[in-house]
């Protein structure tokens, strides 16, 4: 199979976050761009020129209207609700018909075959102050074990070249207990967690459903509360109007580049390929 370019990649990605739009906006599901996206959006009218993935965040609200709404004759909506052998706790739509994702982390099992994909994080209300600090780094350890797991679940077929195969191999060696264990056991784990916490009073939301940054990222409903369009390679997608709030939780000075060393594709561990 031949691995998509890099601007083969974009160029798919896009064709799925177009078809995401025009859905929300015919039933008026609200969204925002999110992480690399709005900042590319805001940085760079587009994709940051490196970045080979595309981020949405919903209210949960929302995002449990989309998912059980959502159709399409080009893309699959996958989650943990739609498959049982998903192995994260948020969303992607994905294109199962001409590409395939190898990778040596999955995200779900046998059920399925799925290629390029855009994410779709949901948001929840969380607890304030000492009662989130400690729920986050439950869900982080969670996440990172999670992690651990799905990597020695690898399908060999999925490890393309002799280093991947290594790579699995030895990470499977120092990891025995988790060939044991299913990894959909950490899922439902984090999604208990979630679910109730996410009934509190407060006014604070995160994205909690993937938690691979390091620590806790909050966001009051205020900078939550009101949406513009943004430019996106020269189409026109929603987003949360506050994005200097935003991005500043979520990257500090974000109009700053980050090093050369550091501009990098974040899903370089995935081949993405044509069927």
């Amino acid at each position: 199979m031949k691995q998509l370019t890099l601007s083969e990649l974009k160029a798919l990605s896009l064709e799925i976050l177009e078809d995401f739009d025009s859905f929300c906006r015919s039933r008026n599901i609200r969204y925002s761009l999110g992480y690399g996206t709005l900042l590319g959006a805001v940085r760079h009218k587009g994709f940051i020129p490196w970045d080979d993935d595309i981020d949405v965040m919903m209210f949960r609200e929302d995002y449990e209207r989309f998912r059980a709404e959502y159709t399409s004759e080009r893309f699959r909506f996958i989650d943990h609700t739609v498959i049982p052998d998903c192995w994260i706790n948020f969303g992607r739509v994905c294109d199962t018909e001409r590409t395939v994702a190898l990778s040596t982390i999955p995200w779900h099992g046998p059920s399925c075959r799925t290629g390029v994909w855009i994410d779709i994080f949901p948001v929840d209300k969380v607890p304030e102050e000492d009662a989130f600090n400690d729920l986050f780094f439950s869900l982080y350890m969670m996440h990172k074990n999670a992690v651990r797991c799905r990597r020695v679940h690898a399908d060999p077929k999925d490890c393309p070249t002799l280093l991947t195969k290594v790579k699995v191999a030895v990470h499977t060696r120092l990891h025995p207990t988790f060939t044991k264990i299913d990894p959909s056991r950490f899922i439902r784990a984090r999604e208990s967690a979630i679910r109730y916490f996410s009934n509190v009073d407060s006014g604070i939301y995160s994205q909690i459903a993937c938690t691979d940054y390091s620590k806790p990222e909050c966001f009051t409903a205020g900078q939550l509360s009101e949406y513009t369009e943004y430019d996106f390679e020269g189409r026109r997608f929603w987003g949360w109007k506050d994005y200097d709030a935003i991005l500043k939780v979520m990257y500090g000075e974000y109009m700053k580049l980050p090093p050369e060393n550091k501009r990098k594709p974040l899903q370089n561990y995935i081949r993405f390929c044509w069927k």
